[in-house]
């Protein structure tokens, strides 16, 4: 009898943690689409087909790099190229 008793008011006592898991919403499930890459995209991500240099297609990929992208075409030919981009990102100092 005491251990029916004692399962009973185990099961009462576990009646409300149970029913706060039970309404906790499951976690988002993964995007199968992916989505575009926004910040921290390195020059090998965007650069898709490996020849060194970033089309305007490919800056697309990234809002920020396709927002900028006359800012890191430095000679208007179309491309981004890796010393556009340490340009871009490092201009030198003005001497004093």
């Amino acid at each position: 009898m005491k251990a029916t008793r004692l399962l009973i008011g185990g099961a009462a006592a576990l009646l409300p943690l149970m029913v706060a898991m039970a309404q906790t919403p499951p976690p988002p499930a993964p995007d199968a689409s992916p989505q575009p890459q926004q910040q921290g995209a390195t020059f090998e991500q965007l650069d898709t087909n490996g020849d060194d240099k970033i089309s305007k297609e490919e800056a697309a990929a990234n809002a920020n790099v396709s927002a900028q992208f006359a800012r890191y075409d430095q000679d208007g030919n179309g491309f981004i190229e890796r010393a556009e981009v340490a340009s871009a990102n490092h201009p030198s100092q003005p001497q004093q």
